[in-house]
């Protein structure tokens, strides 16, 4: 199998490569549509299930936990078994928590499902992100890892559209079940969606080896890729989670709260759009820094003029540079996928995104506390200063910008090995 052409050699995009780009595309939409559908559903969930600020934060930090969780069991689950069976699992685990919350009637059961969908969410990303990782031609791999994160500002404007509009003459329940009727969809496409060829080639008779989680030259990787994500989710959900909620609270209709987000989508489609090209030409860690940088400027450009411009469209400038440049992640699929061998890439790029994420559960539960009382403005702050880290810790990361898969997969084996798995006897 080694002198077959692989599918990432390919100079052209092949209708197989395709296949595999739309069936990571669909899931990820699906990602960041329930979390943006969540943030504004909960304005008339609370209301009717009587929930407190408290326990608002306590949701949102239960589904980010449960990302985590889902992220790094899909990782493992994906270089044993394979990426594409795992992508399959992911959004069938997604469309039961989905539709279950329709039936929803307390608190209690209103957490299990939605850590239940999360669970399945959770693995959307790094699965789908390592498949398009490893069938893309090499040298557009920027642009294609750049152009799945773009996934999500679909997601986040098809859950404004829905939560904003849909969901006040439907209700909530209904938008749950309707929102559960697109992801047939998904499943179709994943259905003709290739295997990875690369992870074909270096699987056969292997099984787990757990001790290689505690070898140096996989924590190191990890450890450099799980502060970067730390950074990038601390701030985008220390500043977005409350959001709608806050906006509410200042007189604005739930439509008018929801045409925010939908516009910061739009802001970060462009952004990410810009990241896309520019990783494959400037190269990665330039990527990741200016885009950072770009949201720390617009963040501290909206903390000063916060007071002055919040019932003011002038607010939209400082905003669209803050979500224009708030998509360091847009680097992170393809930057992660380049610092693990194909063994253990699905295993470390999402146990790095996942943890990182689910451990932002943190920054919802700081803004519950703080925006009643001090405002918005040091949330947008505090977002702004951890956007400030993240454009210099970029600069930590090797290049990897026109490295083949194999390359990278060889450059891995002069340190001492970094996998998973090993030789288990017929």
């Amino acid at each position: 199998m080694e002198s077959q052409t692989l599918l990432y050699e390919s100079k052209r995009l092949s209708p197989a490569q395709a296949r595999a780009f739309i069936a990571a595309f669909v899931g990820w939409v699906f990602d960041y549509y329930e979390v943006v559908l969540l943030t504004i559903l909960i304005v008339p969930i609370s209301r009717d299930l009587h929930l407190s600020p408290s326990h608002i934060a306590y949701l949102f930090s239960t589904q980010l936990g449960f990302l985590a969780i889902g992220g790094v069991t899909s990782g493992l689950l994906a270089d044993r078994y394979g990426r594409r069976p795992v992508l399959m699992w992911t959004i069938i685990i997604y469309t039961v928590g989905t539709l279950a919350r329709a039936f929803t009637f307390n608190e209690v059961w209103l957490l299990l499902w939605t850590a239940f969908a999360a669970l399945g969410i959770g693995g959307e990303y790094a699965v789908g992100q390592t498949l398009v990782s490893e069938v893309m031609p090499t040298h557009r791999r920027g642009w294609w890892s750049g152009m799945l994160y773009a996934g999500i500002y679909l997601g986040i404007a098809a859950g404004s559209f829905v939560g904003g509009y849909l969901a006040p003459i439907i209700g909530w329940r209904w938008t749950f079940a309707v929102s559960a009727v697109p992801i047939a969809f998904a499943l179709y496409v994943r259905s003709s969606a290739p295997e990875s060829d690369v992870w074909e080639m270096k699987k056969k008779n292997v099984k787990t080896n757990w001790r290689a989680f505690t070898r140096r030259s996989f924590l190191a990787p990890f450890s450099l890729c799980l502060i970067a994500a730390m950074l990038q989710f601390f701030a985008y959900y220390g500043i977005t989670s409350f959001l709608p909620t806050f906006l509410v609270k200042q007189g604005f209709s739930l439509g008018k709260a929801a045409w925010w987000l939908f516009f910061g989508a739009i802001s970060g489609l462009i952004g990410s759009v810009i990241g896309s090209y520019t990783s494959d030409r400037w190269g990665r860690r330039v990527t990741l820094s200016y885009l950072a940088g770009t949201a720390a400027i617009g963040g501290l450009i909206l903390f000063f003029t916060w007071r002055y411009l919040l019932t003011s469209s002038w607010i939209l400038v400082p905003f669209f540079f803050l979500y224009v440049g708030s998509n360091g992640a847009t680097v992170f699929g393809v930057l992660f996928s380049e610092m693990f061998p194909t063994e253990v890439r699905t295993t470390g790029v999402a146990s790095a995104l996942q943890i990182g994420r689910g451990l932002a559960f943190i920054p919802p539960l700081i803004t519950a506390a703080i925006f009643p009382v001090y405002g918005y403005a040091p949330i947008v702050l505090m977002g702004a200063a951890e956007f400030g880290l993240l454009a210099i810790w970029a600069w930590v990361f090797k290049e990897t910008r026109g490295k083949s898969i194999l390359e990278i997969d060889r450059e891995s084996e002069t340190s001492p090995q970094v996998s998973l798995v090993s030789s288990q006897a017929e």
